[in-house]
């Protein structure tokens, strides 16, 4: 299941860009992009829009980021070698 970060002004029509591409689960292991890479500095840098933040999986359900942090948990988080 391939997960996607929509920001304010994005649209569905976004999730083409690679920056719009939180990562890939399967087999519960979590294979993240750059869209991870972006959410972190987001939360890191930026807290004050995380309200505005929106995820979507590849068939369009949506998730708040507290919902998609807790399904992270439930997997690996695959790091790059």
């Amino acid at each position: 299941m391939t997960y996607y970060l929509l920001l304010k002004g994005d649209t569905e029509k976004d999730v083409i860009y690679e920056t719009n591409v939180l990562g890939e689960e399967s087999f519960e292991i979590f294979y993240p992009s750059v869209g991870f890479i972006i959410l972190n500095r987001i939360i890191n840098d930026r807290p004050e829009i995380v309200e505005t933040i929106k995820i979507l999986d590849e068939q369009k359900n949506s998730y708040t980021l507290t919902e998609f942090v807790d399904k992270l948990a439930q997997w690996k988080i695959k790091k790059n070698a």
